[in-house]
Parts: structure tokens; sequence; C-alpha cells
């Protein structure tokens, strides 16, 4: 079964073990276990506090063998691009995806622990509109609510929420409410499902493969099944012992536990196939990197 990941931190790993001169963290970690069992993803930079974009985006991307995956190059927040100038040379570079946004509020947006009356900024329009220009994929996960609307009530093109589940089944900030499903659907957009556990329930006991399926089954419900995919968030990779994903599914490594599962739900292998990549891939294959950029 063909994977495409829409949110794994493979950038940002591969970054910081760099800087702690492991120059060979992904032939070494990520690799191996890949080519088992993902065909590619959106691999993006994270960033949780403040580094210099650009010189990360060059060194990490230097450190990568791209050759066997199909990847989109994306940025988990804005918060080190220094200008709005800066999107020029970072998109030379291959990078088609961006969130505003993670968590923080930053000189562009707010996610979903700042000022919830605050949303897209002046400067966050002059994003958008680069983005809109270039025809980048405009990636709403870690918004607060406000900017998640601004976004959806401005443009409707190549619109993402690249890991997040149902608010309704999980009362989690990072998850979506119905009126939310229902403007992401009226946009056309994509809905990625993540396996972290406190996205799938509060209870750590109920955080489980047959509760996701729950959550899946929601999202077809309002958003209809060419509009789901899946970004699973896997943390392996930073600490296996302290992921915050599911004990079921810690990993890459453990993604056929997931298909089974579809497969005990009653999905069919078609039906999977959509979820799993093709929705996602057939969507975005035209931003995938291309190391002659």
């Amino acid at each position: 079964m063909k994977i495409f990941d829409a949110h794994t931190d493979i950038l940002y790993d591969v970054y910081k073990k760099a800087k702690n001169n492991d120059l060979n963290r992904f032939s070494d970690y990520h690799d191996k276990q890949l080519k088992s069992n993902a065909n590619g993803g959106i691999w993006t930079l994270y960033s949780p506090d403040e580094f210099n974009l650009i010189d990360a985006l060059e060194n990490t991307i230097k450190l990568i063998d791209f050759s066997e995956f199909d990847v989109i190059l994306g940025l988990e927040s804005l918060r080190n691009l220094k200008n709005v100038s800066d999107l020029d040379i970072i998109y030379n570079l291959g990078v088609r995806h961006a969130m505003l946004t993670w968590n923080e509020e930053n000189d562009y947006a707010t996610g979903i622990l700042g000022d919830i009356s605050r949303g897209i900024t002046l400067k966050g329009y002059e994003v958008l509109d680069y983005m809109i220009q270039k025809d980048m994929i405009i990636d709403l996960s870690h918004l607060n609510e406000k900017s998640f609307y601004d976004i959806l009530n401005y443009t409707n093109q190549n619109i993402l929420v690249s890991h997040s589940n149902i608010y309704e089944l999980c009362k989690h900030s990072r998850n979506l409410k119905d009126e939310q499903l229902l403007k992401l659907k009226e946009a056309n957009g994509l809905l990625g499902l993540t396996l972290v556990g406190n996205f799938i329930s509060n209870d750590l006991e109920n955080q489980t493969l047959d509760n996701f399926m729950e959550h899946l089954k929601y999202a077809i419900n309002i958003m209809g099944i060419d509009n789901v995919c899946f970004g699973f968030d896997f943390m392996d990779y930073f600490d296996y012992s302290k992921t915050l994903n599911i004990e079921e599914v810690k990993s890459i490594n453990d993604i056929k536990k997931l298909i089974d599962k579809m497969f005990e739900h009653g999905f069919k292998k078609e039906e999977i196939e959509k979820i799993t990549y093709y929705n996602i891939y057939n969507r975005f294959k035209k931003h995938i990197y291309k190391a002659n950029y």
C-alpha cells in the first residue's frame, strides 16, 4: 500500500542532528525505514525556536538523498522568516509548502496559543499573496480560529490542514470543530488526520487505533472521502521512548497495523489507497522537490 505522509518533521530532525555534528542522520535513521514503509510526504523544517531559516534549509537539504522519495519541502511556522522578500530565496531552494505559524503568534499570523482576537497580519497577507502567486501549499495547521477563517475568507487555493483531528471527538485546541470542517470542505481543502495520541482522546487508555478510526469516519462523513488523508506527525526520531504517538503505531515502521485496522473497519482497498496516498499525491504532485531546482 502506498503511503504519502502529509506531515513529518524530517528536515528539522536532520537539521538538529547536524548541529550536533551528526551529518549522517538521514542515511543512518530515516532512509531505511522510509524505503520499507513510505513513498514520500511533506517534510518540514519545524521552527519551535529562533534560528537562521535560510542557512538551516540550505545546509539540511544537502544532507538528504531525495532520489527514492516523492518529497514536498515545507515549513512548519514562519517565525524565522525575517523578511517577506526572503520567500524568493526559500522558494528557489525548492520549498513549496508553509504553515504561517506553529502554536505561537508571530509577525504573520496567530497560533492556538496566541490572542484569540488576533488573526492574520498585514505582513501575513503579503505572505499569502506570494504563496498564491507561486501556487504554493497553504497549510492551516496550528492556526487559531481567527487566522484559520481569515485565510479561508481570503483564498481557497491549495488549502491543506496537514495534521489535526476532530474536535467533537476529542476536545483538543489543535483539532477542528465541525464549522471549521465545513469551511474547509467549502474551499475543497484537504484534511490530514494525525496519530498524535492526545488528538485522538483526552484519556490515555482511549488513545487507540479503533478510536482513530472514529475520527477518520467522522471526517469522511463531513469532508467526503476525496478530501481526507493522513499527516501522521511521527515523533520517534526525537525520542522513541517519549513519543506522543499512540502505542500501536509509534513510527512509520508500524504503518501496516493502521492499514490492517482500516480493513477491519470495513474500508475497501481503493478507499484506503485514496486516503493513504492518492488524495494528497494527485493533488500536490507538481510540488515534489527536484534536486535540480
